[in-house]
């Protein structure tokens, strides 16, 4: 009776371990599909809203796809951290968090607060300023031409071609990369962004985009091909330069719904095909990288499914078996190394200190001196900081933030301020990378607080002139009347 009485217990505690293990599968899909359905929805409905955010919203689905598949699929061996990792409910509080995100931007942008980016005293400076030998776009088509054009030449004359001489990105940039290839490494995100606004700006006075541009874009992705660089880069490039595209389209759709709309199924007809190219070319880079650059041809789908639904989301099912299992956090440890004494201090120092947790820490300074990194960084360093219940608090403060900034840089493209998009184009590389990898320790150097000063000295500079613009035509129209 006994051996009878412990099998059923057996069976019965065995059915309740199976019955919250499937609540919590099911529990985790849904937060997954609750959250892409929404960021579907705003692709669709909103798409100049969805162009805006794709870079944030493309890896956010995409983590939450890697942490649901560790949490139902787990244990699952990690190659980058040795071990194994998941199961678990990991996805809940970093859907939770995501979706503070989306909930924040969607507030931002609200129907209501767009209409008024476009009003009487809102519109661009084409009627006001008068015509010259040159205009702004041929200025600045001719400085970003001859950038382009300087670059290729130093990659056709410097040495080999990394992808004909199977070549390693890191290696060429290291043997044989340029003081021009270095600038675009570093400031590349931020000029196919003003590439991006010279493109579209034609559109919100009812004219054809300006081509020019698209073709120092396309010349720019090839040039990443061509030296090496997969989908990150191209992934990275192709979002920044269409994040101005999306805020034309709302302002066209901000003067007239109609015009908007058809404006919008036309370029995205256009995007639509780049996309295509861009997709094709970015599937040639990996193949052609894992099976002729590191000879890893007879085992690439185990390294694409690494890539693909592990190293998303790895880093994040640390923190959560830290944090939220274990309740195992130092706020003032977090800080320190995060803002004091990072490894690198010229690099994202939360990934630095999510790998030291996560690995030995000889081997993740190893790593970290290669010019390597892991994928991942938010919202895994607000939890560290905060913990499981303060970190919300933190995520909150930083979807507001992020959220109301790209609203200020709509509004300054819809409405023509070229000199202020300029001097925010690098706060908002930023606030972009911080809200994707988690990058703090950039907000306390000094060189961020310079950029913000001379930002907010442009903003107001710029409103004023545009203001002088005004008045006078005002002014003399006062003066017929009387």
């Amino acid at each position: 009776m006994l051996g009878l009485r412990i099998g059923w217990d057996d069976g019965v505690i065995g059915s309740a371990v199976d019955s919250g293990s499937l609540l919590a599968a099911l529990a985790s899909v849904a937060a997954v599909a609750i959250f892409v359905s929404v960021s579907l929805w705003i692709a669709v409905k909103r798409p100049g809203l969805g162009m805006i955010f794709f870079f944030v919203l493309f890896a956010f689905a995409w983590r939450l796809v890697s942490v649901l598949y560790i949490d139902v699929f787990g244990p699952i061996f990690s190659d980058q951290l040795a071990l194994e990792i998941g199961p678990g409910v990991s996805v809940l509080p970093i859907a939770i968090s995501q979706g503070i995100v989306v909930i924040a931007l969607l507030f931002s942008f609200r129907r209501q607060r767009v209409l008024q980016l476009v009003g009487p005293d809102e519109s661009g400076l084409a009627s006001r300023l008068p015509p010259g030998r040159f205009s702004l776009s041929d200025l600045a088509f001719l400085a970003a031409a001859l950038f382009v054009v300087a670059l290729w030449v130093e990659l056709l004359v410097r040495g080999p071609i990394p992808l004909f001489a199977g070549i390693e990105r890191f290696d060429y940039t290291r043997l044989y990369g340029g003081s021009l290839h270095h600038r675009l490494l570093e400031w590349g995100p931020m000029l196919v962004f003003q590439l991006g606004i010279f493109f579209a700006i034609p559109l919100l006075h009812d004219e054809p985009s300006d081509r020019r541009f698209g073709a120092l874009f396309g010349a720019l992705i090839l040039y990443l091909f061509l030296a090496g660089h997969r989908f990150s880069s191209l992934y990275v490039y192709s979002s920044f330069f269409v994040m101005p595209i999306g805020a034309v389209l709302i302002g066209r759709q901000a003067k007239s719904r109609s015009l908007g709309e058809i404006a919008s199924r036309k370029l995205l007809r256009y995007l639509a095909v780049g996309g295509v190219v861009l997709l094709v070319l970015i599937a040639g880079a990996v193949a052609y990288s894992y099976i002729v650059v590191r000879g890893e041809g007879g085992v690439l789908l185990s390294k694409l499914s690494q890539r693909i639904l592990i190293q998303q989301g790895e880093m994040w099912w640390m923190t959560y078996d830290r944090v939220f299992q274990h309740n195992d956090w130092n706020s003032s440890h977090a800080a320190y190394k995060l803002f004091v004494d990072p490894f690198d201090p010229a690099r994202n120092s939360t990934m630095q200190f999510l790998m030291e947790l996560a690995l030995p820490l000889q081997r993740a300074h190893y790593i970290i001196a290669q010019g390597s990194a892991y994928t991942g960084g938010w919202p895994e360093v607000f939890f560290e900081l905060g913990g499981p219940i303060a970190g919300f608090a933190l995520v909150a403060l930083s979807a507001i933030i992020f959220s109301e900034f790209m609203f200020l840089m709509t509004r300054c493209i819809i409405q023509e301020r070229f000199a202020t998009c300029f001097f925010l184009t690098p706060i908002l590389f930023a606030l972009s990378i911080t809200i994707v990898s988690g990058m703090v320790n950039s907000f306390v150097q000094m060189t961020f607080l310079i950029k913000v000063a001379v930002a907010l000295v442009a903003y107001i500079t710029e409103d004023k002139w545009r203001l002088h613009l005004v008045l006078p035509g005002h002014s003399a129209g006062s003066e017929k009347e009387a």
